[in-house]
C-alpha cells in the first residue's frame, strides 16, 4: 500500500513578535462625546417643552387666581365678560381674597376638566404653598370668564 503524498504542516507560522496596538484618534472620541452631550441636551429640552407649560385656560386660571390673591379687583375685571362684572360684587370678590390669599404662592395649575363637561367649562386644581383649591370656570365664546367659583380650600400647613 502506497501511503500517498506526504502531509504538509498546516500549523501557522510563529508570530513575528508583539502586535502593534493603535489608539483611537482623540478628536474622534471627543466628537462622539460632544455629539452625545448635544443629543442629551436636546432630549431634555424637548421633554421640558412638552410637559411643563400651562395651556391657554390654565394660564387664564393662574392669572385670575393670582389677581384675586393680590386683591386686584381691576385686574380680575379684565378677565370677565361685562355680564359677570355686574354680578361680581366687591363683597363676593373680598370673600374670594380672604379664602385664597392665605394659601401662599401658586406652585402650579392643572386642568382637570372631565371629558363629559359642557362646552367652555373648565375645572382646575390650583396648588399653593399652603394648600390647594379646586376652581370651576365657564368661559364665553371670547374666552372671557362668564362664571367662576371654587370649592373650600384644602390646607396643608
Amino acid at each position: 500500500m502506497n501511503p500517498g503524498p506526504p502531509i504538509k504542516n498546516v500549523t501557522p507560522p510563529p508570530s513575528g513578535g508583539a502586535r502593534a496596538v493603535t489608539t483611537p484618534d482623540g478628536t474622534a472620541r471627543r466628537n462622539q462625546i460632544i455629539g452625545l452631550a448635544v443629543f442629551v441636551i436636546a432630549l431634555v429640552l424637548l421633554v421640558r417643552a412638552c410637559s411643563g407649560h400651562e395651556n391657554k385656560y390654565e394660564h387664564i386660571a393662574h392669572e385670575f387666581t393670582q389677581d384675586i390673591q393680590n386683591n386686584d379687583y381691576n385686574a380680575v375685571v379684565k378677565f370677565e365678560n361685562p355680564e359677570t362684572v355686574v354680578n361680581q360684587t366687591r363683597g363676593r370678590f373680598g370673600h374670594a381674597v380672604d379664602v385664597i390669599a392665605p394659601l401662599g404662592k401658586i406652585e402650579h395649575v392643572r386642568e382637570t376638566t372631565p371629558s363629559d363637561a359642557p362646552p367652555r367649562t373648565h375645572d382646575f386644581d390650583v396648588v399653593f404653598q399652603n394648600g390647594s383649591v379646586h376652581e370651576h370656570f365657564t368661559f364665553d365664546p371670547t374666552d372671557k370668564v362668564f362664571l367662576f367659583n371654587f370649592d373650600p380650600p384644602v390646607k396643608t400647613k
